[in-house]
Parts: C-alpha cells; sequence; structure tokens
C-alpha cells in the first residue's frame, strides 16, 4: 500500500489550499509532507514555508489560515500548527487497525508495488572476464544487481538478470597463450581460480619478453573469426570457467536467466548491423592518418572531448573491434533497436530450479525483443564510456536510449590498495581475496559466534545456519552503504555481527518467530486465512507507546520500497530494515508481550506485523531469514 495517512493529509491540505487561496499552483505538496517519530505529533508538512514567498506572507500565518479550513478526518485525532508548520496526531485506533490488518492480509505481498506493471527490465551484471575467479572487488556488483532485480520484480517489473561474456577480448587472447606455452594442468583446483593464477603468471612473462605480445596478438586477431580453431578453444575454456564462477555465485543465492557471449555478437552480425546504423547516420568515420589510421573512429563530439587523444574508437585498423564497439551493438539489441534472433539453449540448471539460457551457435530463438528499461550495473571508473554509449544512442533512437540506466558504484578495494586481477592483488598468504574466501571464513566465523553461545535451539543444522547468517553478514556490509561510496575492504568488519548489521537483523527476525511460537500464533508468510486479524475490541487496547510507533513506521514500507527502486540504492531497504530491528528491541524491552493482558492479542499481532515485514525486506536484498538462530 502507499502510506494512506499521509496521502489523507496531503488531500485536507489541498482542499484547504483552494478554498483559502483559490486554484494556485502547490509547489511540491507531497513532498512537503514527512512522517516524524518520538515527537508530539506523527505527521508534518511544510507547506506553509514553500508557499510563503509566493504568497508574500509568514509561513506562520499560512498555516493558521490553512488550519480553519482544514476538515475533520477520522484518521486524525488532532491537527494544529506550530511555527509554520502544519502537524497531526494519527488516530492510535485507525493507524493500529489499518496497518495491522494491510500486513497480515497481504502477507509476503506487503510493501509491493505496482510501479512497473507491464514493463520488462533487463539488468546486466556482474559480466566478470571468464580468466579468473570472482575476486572480493567484483562481489559489490552481483549483490546490487541481484537486490535490484529483486526489488524491481517485486514492484511489478518482469525482471531478466543477464550475464554478458567477454570470450574475445585480450585477456582471452592471452589465456590461450598461456595453454599454448604453460603447463597446464587444472585438475587439482577450481577452475577458474586456476586460470586466474596463470593469468597472473603470463602477464609478468609478458614484462620480461616483448615478443610474447606480438603472439598475443595474433592469437587475438585470429579469434575474431568465430568459425576459426582458437576461438572454439577459447569459447570452451571459457564456459568451463563461468561455470566455475557461478559455483561461486550459487554460495551467495546469485542466479542469471540469460548469457550473452561476446562471440556470438560477432557470429550472427550484431556488430555489423550496428557499425551500417552508425554511418546512417553519419556518426562514425574511418581515420585518414595518424597513429589510428585505417580505424573507424566514432565522432569525437559524443564524448565530450574535442582533443586527439580521446578518439574513440569502435574497429581497429586490423579489423578487430574494440570493447566500445560491441557494446554499442549489445545495447542496441538490448533496447530493441536491432533485433537479433540470437539462437540459445540451457547453460546450466541452478540450485533454485530456474535454468540460465545462453546464446549459442546452434539451439532454439532467445526469446526477447527488447526491453523496456536496460540498466547496467557497472563500477563509476566506467562512467566516461557508459555516457559516450547513451550519447551514441540517443542519437539513434531518443526515446529508447533515455531508457538506458547506468547504476553506478564506487570501487571496493583493499587496504593495501586496488584489486587487481592481471597484477595478482587478489592472491593472499593465509587466503585469498577472493569471494569463495570470503564465504569460508565469513561461514566458520559465524559457526564460531553460534556454538559459543549460551543456547542453541536443538533443531538447528548449525552448518546450514552458519551459511545463512555469513550471508546475511556479508550482504548486508556491502548494501547497507549508498552505491557510489567507495569502500575499503576489511576482514574484521566484514566479520563484526553486531548491531547494524545482516545477522543483527536475522537475530531480530528470529525472535519475532519465538515469540509467536510461544503465543501459538500462525506465522508462514504463505498461509491465507485470516485468523491473526484483530477486532474492534482488541484495536481499543492500542497505545501511544513503542508499538504505535513500530505501527508507523511499517506504514512506510511501500514508500521504502519505492524509493529504493526509484533511485536504484538497495541501501534505502538496509537502512529501513536497522530501523525497525531497533525499534522492535525497544518494543519488546517496554512491552510483556506474552502478558501483556488484554493487550496481548494486539501486542502478538504487531510482533507477526513486524516479522513480516523484516522477512519481506529480507528476501529483497537477497537475504534467506532463519527463524531460529
Amino acid at each position: 500500500m502507499s502510506n494512506i495517512f499521509k496521502e489523507e493529509f496531503e488531500n485536507l491540505i489541498s482542499d484547504a489550499i483552494k478554498k483559502q487561496y483559490g486554484n494556485i499552483e502547490v509547489p511540491e505538496l507531497r513532498y512537503s509532507i514527512d512522517v516524524v517519530f518520538g515527537k508530539d505529533w506523527d505527521i508534518s508538512s511544510s507547506i506553509a514555508l514553500k508557499l510563503s514567498k509566493l504568497l508574500k506572507k509568514s509561513p506562520k500565518i499560512i498555516a493558521e489560515e490553512l488550519l480553519k479550513n482544514i476538515k475533520h478526518s477520522n484518521f486524525f485525532s488532532e491537527i494544529i500548527s506550530i511555527n509554520g508548520y502544519i502537524n497531526a496526531k494519527l488516530s492510535v485506533t485507525e493507524l493500529s487497525r489499518y496497518v495491522l490488518n494491510e500486513i497480515l492480509t497481504k502477507k509476503e505481498l506487503y510493501g509491493s508495488s505496482d510501479l512497473g506493471k507491464g514493463k520488462v527490465v533487463l539488468l546486466e551484471y556482474p559480466s566478470v572476464n571468464p580468466n579468473k575467479p570472482w575476486h572480493i572487488g567484483h562481489l559489490r556488483n552481483p549483490l546490487l544487481g541481484d537486490s535490484l532485480s529483486n526489488i524491481l520484480k517485486f514492484c511489478s517489473y518482469t525482471t531478466k538478470r543477464l550475464d554478458y561474456i567477454e570470450d574475445l577480448g585480450l585477456q582471452m587472447a592471452e589465456i590461450l597463450w598461456g595453454k599454448k606455452n604453460l603447463d597446464w594442468d587444472p585438475s587439482d583446483k577450481k577452475y577458474d581460480q586456476f586460470l586466474g593464477e596463470k593469468y597472473v603468471e603470463i602477464n609478468k612473462r609478458i614484462k620480461e619478453d616483448e615478443e610474447i605480445q606480438k603472439q598475443i596478438n595474433q592469437i587475438l586477431k585470429e579469434m575474431e573469426d568465430t568459425s576459426s580453431k582458437e576461438a572454439k578453444e577459447i569459447r570452451e575454456i571459457a564456459e568451463k570457467s563461468v561455470k566455475a564462477q557461478y559455483e561461486t555465485a550459487f554460495k551467495y543465492l546469485l542466479y542469471h536467466d540469460i548469457l550473452i557471449w561476446e562471440s556470438d555478437i560477432l557470429s550472427e552480425k550484431l556488430l555489423q548491423k550496428s557499425l551500417d546504423l552508425l554511418s546512417k547516420n553519419s556518426l562514425i568515420y574511418i581515420e585518414k592518418e595518424g597513429k589510428l589510421k585505417g580505424c573507424t573512429v566514432l565522432k569525437t563530439s559524443l564524448s565530450g572531448k574535442a582533443d586527439e587523444e580521446n578518439k574513440k574508437v569502435l574497429l581497429r585498423s586490423n579489423g578487430v573491434p574494440t570493447y566500445l564497439g560491441k557494446d554499442i551493438a549489445l545495447h542496441m539489441w538490448k533496447l530493441g533497436i536491432i533485433k537479433i534472433p540470437f539462437k540459445s539453449k540451457e547453460f546450466i540448471l541452478q540450485p533454485d530450479g530456474s535454468k540460465a539460457i545462453t546464446t549459442s551457435s546452434s539451439g532454439y530463438p532467445l526469446d526477447f525483443t527488447g526491453a523496456d528499461l536496460a540498466i547496467n550495473i557497472i563500477g563509476s571508473a566506467q562512467n566516461e564510456p557508459q555516457t559516450v554509449l547513451k550519447n551514441t544512442l540517443e542519437i539513434i533512437d531518443s526515446k529508447k536510449a533515455k531508457n538506458l540506466v547506468h547504476v553506478s558504484y564506487g570501487e571496493l578495494n583493499l587496504k593495501e590498495g586496488k584489486i587487481s586481477g592481471r597484477s595478482g592483488t587478489w592472491l593472499g598468504n593465509e587466503r585469498n581475496y577472493t569471494a569463495d574466501d570470503l564465504f569460508k571464513f565469513t561461514v566458520e566465523r559465524a559457526k564460531e559466534i553460534l556454538l559459543s553461545g549460551d543456547k542453541i535451539s536443538p533443531d538447528i543444522n548449525p552448518d546450514e545456519v552458519s551459511k545463512r547468517i555469513a550471508i546475511s553478514a556479508i550482504k548486508f556490509d556491502l548494501l547497507k552503504i549508498d552505491p557510489i561510496t567507495k569502500l575499503t575492504f576489511d576482514w574484521d568488519r566484514a566479520l563484526d555481527f553486531n548491531s547494524n548489521s545482516g545477522p543483527y537483523c536475522m537475530y531480530m527476525y528470529a525472535r519475532t518467530c519465538r515469540i509467536l511460537e510461544k503465543g501459538k500464533i500462525n506465522n508462514n508468510n504463505n498461509n491465507n486465512n485470516n485468523n491473526n486479524l484483530l477486532n474492534d475490541k482488541d484495536i481499543s487496547f492500542a497505545e501511544r507507546d513503542y508499538g504505535f510507533e513500530l505501527l508507523k513506521l511499517l506504514s512506510l514500507c511501500n514508500e521504502r520500497v519505492e524509493k529504493a527502486a526509484n533511485e536504484y540504492k538497495p541501501n534505502v531497504l538496509a537502512e529501513y530494515l536497522i530501523e525497525i530491528s531497533a525499534l522492535f528491541g525497544k518494543f519488546y524491552e517496554h512491552n510483556s508481550v506474552l502478558k501483556g493482558g488484554d493487550a496481548t492479542k494486539l501486542r502478538l499481532a504487531i510482533v507477526n506485523a513486524v516479522r513480516q515485514t523484516l522477512y519481506n525486506i529480507l528476501m529483497l536484498l537477497g537475504i534467506e531469514p532463519l527463524s531460529s538462530m
């Protein structure tokens, strides 16, 4: 639901403005209204301050004039003006009745929205090169992508999770050179780990011998012929590596719908079709002189920089396309500007029972004809290329280009500096800075804490519970900060399970489940009966206390979900979880739930509402709650 109390307050003020001042243009009335906590009132509007310049009156006088014209509403027990603000007290019984019935009726759909109904959104992430394992620096990307996919789906978008695999780039040519020239026995290691270590070794060799780079460049050129043995060999290596990377993804409960391969973009002539379209619109030209002679170049004005060093090459003079060239082609397909009937087949059956589908040289037509919204989860270091991409597409099709969104995020690095796959800074002494090792050590730490506790529920599996706690710790730590903020990875912080963390929110959820179990309340999210709904007598015991403040906060669920969706910021929901958990702690501390006398049923319903809301928001962040810890 949207916040019905805020909507009612807005309507009352809007009607009062029309009655007092006629049909004047009201500046952002909706955004002048806030729900407040810990005050003598519950909702406040600053609209009088915004009208002050327009009406050339003091906010205090405007607020008082509007107050005289505000009608009575059962939702509010009192409406007053204070220092230019219009403030209202919510009716305790009306708030309690409405919010509790909404949550306990809608259950797992509580907080959902029809914001994106009828729209298809394609999210691309993490698109890690298949020449190494996911390291800690990569992990922020898929966690953002997964949580945004969940949030947008909860807002009624049809979501498609896409992984773009660059199997023909320079890094893969280096891997193929390594296979031909180095000892090559991956049998005793996870395949992506093996490739990553070899990749570091290969780059050390390149620095020592200039001839090696020439050999790699020749392999790179041969790979661009997608029918060549080199292209087929590297595709096999890349597919094996991606499957190893997905073993890591599955540990974190991360899944995909579609894999698009760079080699298939070339073999299906998508690149050539995009170049033809760019040429038709006079956006590219062949450089006639200088070091870029013979290259197909994008017009410099599209990059926003005029000097020669910033020319954007799409096709090198030897016919090898650049990443940008292929990226423009890919996005013309994403947005339906160019339609290509990619062939596809099943790539892998994922642990959640879904199938990841891959483009292929054979198979059935891929069921996709263009997205209404295409979201790229890409680090802030790629801001300029993403701007060039969008500027180019806007000239081809301005309407569709508006639907391309770059969700930029700050790098995640180590205290010692940047994490580099090429130089091997992801390799450690006691443990590697890989997503696999982060998972392993966080699980171990979680298990230590779990087993050291005074009480462990006899019905839990410590190994499984430790994994779920570890996932919550890692995901929450990387999602609770605004995506654009840079992060420095710290083992101690990542393994800290105290307040303001995923495990803290998981613990609060488990506490609600224990209380409801003792109170013999059915807390199944999918239970369709409404035997937990309250009658007027139960509601009459509602008071202006921590339970009331909790219900006010829970009433903002839909608003917070839509804010996270509109701004592409999962941290909005992570912050909301902490707010709910902290306020529930105060409620539990100050109110006896199971020995609440006549108020017991009401308090149990409040606990149930908290449990359901925590469950829904945790799931949106990709964290599966535990009913027992």
